[in-house]
């Protein structure tokens, strides 16, 4: 039996106002996936690309902020198939504790931060900042939106991928590049348009 599609709830037709002076939607691109049952933060993957988008109270991208981030570990052949990142790219950027003071700069005051799956693209930065002793001192947002776990309860009842959510909601295809920009940007498309 396919799994049913729960229409999404109706599109307020209210001026655009998210209700936050500043809100960023960000993602990353790194060297794999978090491991659960691995406490060695050595052992755990390394951030290669973060981008975020600043917006405005109406949804407006008002800055873009990308840094790619050299890791302490090689990219392997399956990361760079899905990013298109190589060894070769990353090989004279900065660190992560390079590009750290400049990410800061912009998380301060914000009120607050969405991502696609958040908990992951949480859980990979406080994993860099452990590395550092740096968890306590970072700005983090007062609020973290996750737009996988608002599309589960508002629209699919289960949980859905951007590509998914983007076509749903703008009615045609995204092309999906896995680069952490081009997925913020598609889900500040969807972010605007459902008005969350």
């Amino acid at each position: 039996m396919a799994p049913s599609k729960r229409k999404a709830p109706p599109r307020r037709a209210a001026k655009l106002d998210s209700g936050y002076d500043r809100t960023h939607v960000f993602d990353t691109e790194t060297t794999g996936l978090l491991k659960a049952d691995v406490s060695d933060l050595e052992q755990q993957p390394y951030i290669i690309e973060f981008a975020l988008s600043e917006l405005d109270r109406e949804y407006n991208i008002v800055a873009d902020h990308v840094w790619l981030i050299k890791p302490p570990v090689d990219i392997s052949d399956e990361i760079t198939k899905i990013t298109g990142l190589t060894n070769d790219d990353l090989k004279d950027k900065p660190s992560f504790i390079e590009v750290l003071p400049e990410i800061i700069d912009v998380m301060k005051g914000v009120d607050r931060i969405m991502a696609h799956n958040a908990p992951f693209d949480h859980g990979m930065l406080v994993n860099e900042l452990k590395r550092l002793g740096l968890e306590f001192k970072f700005p983090y947002p007062p609020e973290w939106v996750c737009t996988v776990q608002l599309a589960q309860e508002l629209i699919y009842g289960r949980r859905a991928r951007l590509i998914q959510l983007y076509e749903d909601t703008m009615g045609k295809p995204l092309e999906q590049t896995h680069r952490a920009l081009d997925d913020v940007h598609a889900l500040v498309e969807v972010v605007r348009e459902r008005r969350w």
